[in-house]
């Protein structure tokens, strides 16, 4: 197939980011002889000032790092915490907690924290250097793309409430128009400081400027709260897939969910498919309800509540109920709303090494609050929990919230094979799994499965119900035949943004000597190479 642009190949190490410019800086780092982590945290950092309305340094990240040296993968999970003043009786009278504002039960930030895990294990390269295009960025300014230029346009209204995040995201009180210069100079010095001081520094010292400001606000973090918190390594949950291991972040990352998917779809033969026949849209759709359905039962923070993670990925608890799913295709599950601006990072370097990083304010701009001394926009992931007492993610002091991110990465004969993730909130297993599958069954190339038709079961933002879409690209004799099957799918346009913006490297192995790099049209990334 002919694809919107090309498949990139390079032999000495390859990123895919959802921009440009942070997909330029982490390169540069690799050319340095950077390993992946460094590449990551450079592009991390580059697109919290670039692409705010999807990543910051006030929101949360999961990494997925395979090292070559040690021939070991690592997960790490740096999601933030609810406040200890944050409680089921803040919102007493309440149906849900707010999704904006500082009401929106902001939770600690966890991303800084896990760069310096990363940073301290698998890093080589200092943070100064690390940093230096996020700061230059920040300080000089960037052009708006039109992207950001919609997103600041539909928050405008939210952004008016907050001083903070008016100053910064607003233009004489509107929105940046595509090709002006959105600089950030307060961001640009709490780049510095975390630069020059230590990752420790924005838990220490900005944490007092940021409390300072929610406090004016009526928010409720404190900085014990930052204090407190620390990231965390955790172990990588895997299931086979056709002969390759898929791996995944644990809970409370909805990782599993995209486990649980590949293990429906295991027992079913794809083989002999177009991959854009119903056959394997049908098959898709049934194994995202399941999967779904079991996820939202349990999905918590496993520090508060036991996860039967071993139960649900036992392939034969799909193989014991893949038939009565597929059999009634009118079956639904009723999916929670969430937020879907987060952004995937994917590298690979010529030591080895390989990494899928995942960052999110959740949703588009968070929770529509920035401390203006510190520059750094606040996420709202707490406005997920839920307040219902029996419900598995209510809301608790120090908990984390079930989070919709999840990073990806495929192993063959015990080396990765590909890392891959995606922009997307419930988007991201359907998105993955069409991203994985493309390749694992059909044999596409990283850049023509990412470009590939996908569907989206679930609601949105916006969505008041469930919908099943599916991007026009696909024939219209599938959408015909899944109709007659009792499938209510509705046409997107293609390529449809909210399908998710993917990024996925191939590393070099029997199959190629180079590295494949792919990113996703429906966003505004690109995957590079040298």
């Amino acid at each position: 197939m002919r694809t919107t642009r090309p498949v990139s190949y390079a032999e000495h190490g390859m990123v895919a980011t959802a921009h440009y410019l942070a997909t330029g800086a982490a390169l540069d780092v690799l050319k340095e002889g950077g390993t992946a982590v460094d590449a990551a945290i450079c592009a991390a950092a580059t697109m919290s000032v670039v692409l705010p309305h999807m990543i910051g340094i006030g929101g949360d990240a999961f990494w997925m790092i395979h090292d070559a040296k040690s021939n070991t993968l690592s997960a790490l999970n740096g999601s933030g915490t609810c406040g200890k003043d944050i409680t089921l009786d803040t919102y007493r009278g309440m149906d849900a907690i707010p999704n904006r504002g500082p009401q929106s039960a902001i939770t600690v930030p966890g991303a800084i924290d896990s760069w310096a895990l990363a940073h301290e294990r698998f890093g080589t390269m200092p943070l100064t250097r690390l940093l230096a295009p996020a700061i230059r960025y920040a300080s000089e300014g960037v052009a708006v793309t039109q992207d950001i230029s919609r997103w600041i346009s539909d928050d405008t209204e939210d952004f008016r409430k907050d001083p903070g995040s008016a100053g910064i995201f607003l233009k004489n009180g509107n929105a940046y128009q595509p090709g002006e210069r959105l600089q950030q100079p307060a961001l640009a010095k709490t780049l510095e400081n975390i630069a020059q001081h230590g990752p420790r520094y924005f838990y220490e010292e900005t944490a007092k400027s940021i409390v300072s400001y929610l406090k004016s606000q009526d928010g409720l973090l404190t900085v014990e709260d930052f204090q407190n918190y620390h990231a965390k390594w955790v172990k990588p949950i895997s299931t086979n897939y056709r002969g390759f291991q898929a791996f995944q972040v644990p809970p409370p990352s909805q990782g599993i969910a995209g486990l649980m998917i590949l293990n429906f779809l295991n027992g079913i033969d794809l083989s002999g498919l177009d991959a854009n026949s119903p056959e394997y849209y049908n098959a898709m759709i049934q194994a995202i309800k399941w999967a779904f359905n079991k996820r939202d039962q349990y999905l918590t923070d496993p520090e508060f509540s036991d996860i039967p993670i071993e139960k649900l990925l036992d392939p034969a608890l799909a193989n014991a109920e893949r038939a009565e799913w597929l059999a009634d295709t009118k079956r639904t599950h009723e999916n929670r709303p969430g937020g879907s601006d987060t952004t995937f990072i994917s590298i690979a370097d010529k030591y080895g090494n390989a990494v899928g990083l995942v960052q999110s304010l959740y949703f588009d701009f968070g929770s529509c609050v920035t401390d203006p001394g510190s520059g750094v926009l606040m996420q709202n992931r707490g406005a997920f929990f839920s307040l219902n007492p029996e419900h598995p993610n209510v809301l608790k002091p120090g908990k984390q919230s079930a989070s919709t991110l999840m990073s990806g990465m495929l192993f063959k004969d015990g080396k990765p094979y590909m890392v891959y993730g995606t922009q997307g909130g419930e988007v991201q297993p359907q998105t993955q799994t069409s991203v994985a599958t493309r390749v694992v069954d059909f044999g596409l190339n990283v850049q023509e499965a990412i470009d590939a038709p996908r569907v989206l079961y679930g609601r949105s933002w916006g969505d008041t119900s469930n919908k099943l879409l599916l991007e026009s690209a696909a024939p219209e004799a599938t959408f015909d035949a899944l109709r007659e099957q009792g499938h209510p799918v509705e046409p997107a346009q293609w390529p449809f943004p909210r399908m998710g913006t993917a990024q996925a490297i191939r590393l070099p192995g029997p199959w190629s000597p180079f590295f494949e790099g792919g990113a996703d049209p429906r966003g505004e990334g690109i995957a590079l190479g040298f």
